[in-house]
């Protein structure tokens, strides 16, 4: 289960260049820009991440060309087209992909191709969008007949499409920050009375608040930017754990001797544990088992140690917490802030790259802001720099990754720019990234200790 797990630190996944089928795809309108892959975390009831939500989208600055639909379908064709094509469809394993369509796209000949276990097409048009109504269900029952899973935005019952909710597994509320709370619950009451086997999703919550509320009016799936941004306090206090953690790494990165770091290892029992339980794994093929954690400690070296120290930053001693779901976003951060360095940065700089990319959601993760949590940690300069000002040579791999997490097309492709990369190239990392996150969070959890 866990034969690829030791791999996974190191820079290992060879690139493979994907070939485009530009025989299936529509041609974009003129000086469309070439669209990047987005992906939003969703996690279920339990905070766990259970689904992501991915997409290209029109950039702010076209929406108003009247050829907006035409663009539309164009973005649509290239997201079919990376599920089509596999390199999408294979990595979510347990997980499930929503797949957001506009009305032009919900008879695209390529969606035959397209998984059905684990994709969900989703329908939640924007108000303004001018729709056929017979046209789209006639689509819809079409995708429902042909097995696939449907998630469709609450308002179109009020627009003549009821029926659309009918042939839905999935009912999504696509903005519910905007809603106040009086109608929030209204609707969420009046949905469940008249479909209780749809499940219900919360899209663009913007606090943990929010979140919590939503989780009370029973939905059932959460996006948003609550996850990485929540609500800071300097009076915060850091976990005992936690302190545990930052001593190691700030001992690995003082080069204190492995004696002395395997003493404040066993300060906390559970702790050492984990350390051992890592290098006895099925991924380090051990032939003796090694239950001296100083010798553990010598086996994995210094740089791997380092990282997985900061790996268990997030090893929450609550069931059912949120920091489980942060440490797989700040995973897929990680890993594409350092894919996208490498070429670009020497391998020392792309591994310092990878630690921006985890360290760069731990003012969420302790609840302090970014300055008070760094001041407990080592680091060099350019780290720093990087997560505190957005400056040096690591901040605008930090910032592109970041990007990729539900920013618009204008603003990655800036961005991407200024990496001197093209949407092809940003698109094979963050897939290679998101599939090395998954697969590495799935090891993680098989080689925590049952509680």
């Amino acid at each position: 289960m866990l034969q690829w797990l030791a791999n996974l630190f190191r820079a290992g996944d060879r690139a493979h260049r994907l070939r485009r089928a530009p025989e299936q795809t529509a041609a974009p309108a003129p000086d469309t820009p070439p669209p990047f892959l987005r992906r939003e975390t969703m996690i279920d009831r339990d905070q766990q991440v259970a689904a992501y939500l991915l997409g290209v989208d029109t950039p702010g600055a076209l929406r108003a060309h009247d050829w907006q639909a035409a663009t539309r379908k164009f973005f649509d064709d290239v997201l079919i087209d990376h599920f089509a094509s596999g390199r999408l469809s294979g990595l979510l394993g347990k997980r499930v992909a929503f797949l957001p369509l506009s009305a032009a796209s919900l008879n695209h000949p390529r969606l035959a191709q397209l998984p059905r276990d684990n994709l969900v097409i989703e329908f939640s048009p924007a108000p303004g969008a001018d729709l056929a109504a017979d046209t789209v269900l006639r689509d819809l029952r079409a995708l429902d007949q042909a097995g696939f899973a449907l998630a469709c935005g609450e308002d179109l019952e009020t627009r003549g499409l009821a029926e659309a909710l009918n042939l839905a597994r999935f009912i999504s509320f696509p903005h519910v920050s905007a809603l106040s709370p009086p109608d929030l619950l209204a609707r969420c009451h009046a949905l469940a009375q008249r479909y209780p086997d749809r499940l219900l999703v919360a899209h663009d919550i913007d606090s943990v608040e929010l979140h919590q509320a939503c989780r009370r009016l029973g939905m059932h799936l959460f996006q948003g930017r609550f996850l990485t941004q929540r609500e800071l306090s300097p009076s915060n206090r850091i976990a005992p754990y936690r302190l545990f953690v930052v001593q190691l790494l700030n001992g690995v990165r003082q080069q204190v001797d492995f004696p002395e770091l395997a003493r404040i290892a066993w300060r906390d029992p559970a702790l050492a544990y984990r350390l051992l339980r890592f290098v006895n794994s099925a991924a380090f093929g051990l032939r003796v088992k090694i239950d001296d954690l100083k010798r553990a400690m010598t086996y994995l070296g210094r740089d791997e140690l380092y990282r997985w120290l900061t790996l268990l930053m997030f090893s929450s001693r609550e069931p059912g917490h949120l920091d489980d779901a942060l440490r797989e976003n700040a995973l897929v951060r990680a890993r594409l802030a350092e894919r996208l360095g490498e070429g670009r940065l020497m391998p020392k700089e792309c591994e310092e790259a990878f630690i921006v990319g985890i360290l760069s959601v731990l003012d969420a993760l302790l609840g302090v802001p970014m300055a008070d949590a760094l001041a407990q940690l080592t680091l060099p300069a350019q780290v720093t720099e990087a997560l505190l000002h957005g400056e040096g040579k690591y901040a605008p791999y930090l910032k592109l990754a970041i990007a990729c997490e539900g920013g618009d097309q204008a603003e990655i492709e800036a961005l991407a720019r200024a990496c001197g990369m093209d949407a092809e190239t940003v698109n094979l990392r963050h897939i290679e990234a998101l599939t090395w996150a998954m697969r590495f969070s799935e090891a993680l959890r098989e080689s925590a200790p049952a509680s």
